[in-house]
C-alpha cells in the first residue's frame, strides 16, 4: 500500500512539473555569470532562429541574482541584431526591489529569479536568426548577478 502512495505522489509531481511548462515557447534559455558577478566587459549573447513571421511575440529577459545586490534595480543594454543585419538597441532600468526594500523576484534564501517584459507582441520581420547581445549598465563595475535569461513566447493577444 505505501508503494501505491509513492507512486500516486510522483505521478502528481511529475503532472505538475509537465503541466507547468510552456510547450509554446519559442525559445528559453540561461547564461550562466562566471564567478556570480556579471562585469561591464561580460556581454551575454543568445542566438534564437525565428521561423514565424506573422505571430507577435512576448520577449522577456530573466534575472537570477543574490539577495547582495546593493540596489533597488539594474540598468541593461540590449542589442538585437537582425537576420539582414538590422540593429535595434535600447536601455532598460529593470526594477529588482520596491521602494520598501522587498525584493520582487520569487526564489528562496539569497537567491532571487524575475522576468521584465522586454517586448510586448513584438513581430520579427523576418525569419532568421535574431542575436541578442544583454549588457549590464550600471556604475558598477561588477554586480552579484548569476544568471542572465531570454526567454520568447507567443503573445496571448
Amino acid at each position: 500500500m505505501k508503494q501505491l502512495g509513492n507512486l500516486v505522489f510522483i505521478l502528481f509531481i511529475g503532472g505538475l512539473l509537465t503541466g507547468s511548462c510552456d510547450r509554446d515557447q519559442v525559445y528559453d534559455s540561461f547564461s550562466k555569470i562566471e564567478d556570480g558577478n556579471w562585469g561591464w566587459d561580460e556581454p551575454v549573447i543568445f542566438e534564437a532562429g525565428i521561423d514565424d513571421t506573422l505571430q507577435n511575440h512576448d520577449i522577456l529577459i530573466q534575472l537570477r541574482h543574490t539577495t547582495s545586490y546593493p540596489l533597488s534595480n539594474l540598468y541593461m543594454f540590449v542589442h538585437v541584431d537582425g537576420p539582414s543585419g538590422q540593429r535595434m538597441t535600447d536601455t532598460i532600468n529593470f526594477i529588482l526591489a520596491r521602494k520598501s526594500g522587498e525584493w520582487i523576484g520569487k526564489g528562496v534564501g539569497h537567491l532571487k529569479e524575475i522576468g521584465y517584459l522586454y517586448k510586448r507582441e513584438a513581430r520579427f520581420p523576418e525569419s532568421g536568426i535574431y542575436r541578442f547581445t544583454i549588457e549590464q549598465a550600471m556604475r558598477l563595475e561588477e554586480v552579484p548577478v548569476t544568471e542572465v535569461g531570454l526567454r520568447i513566447k507567443p503573445s496571448n493577444s
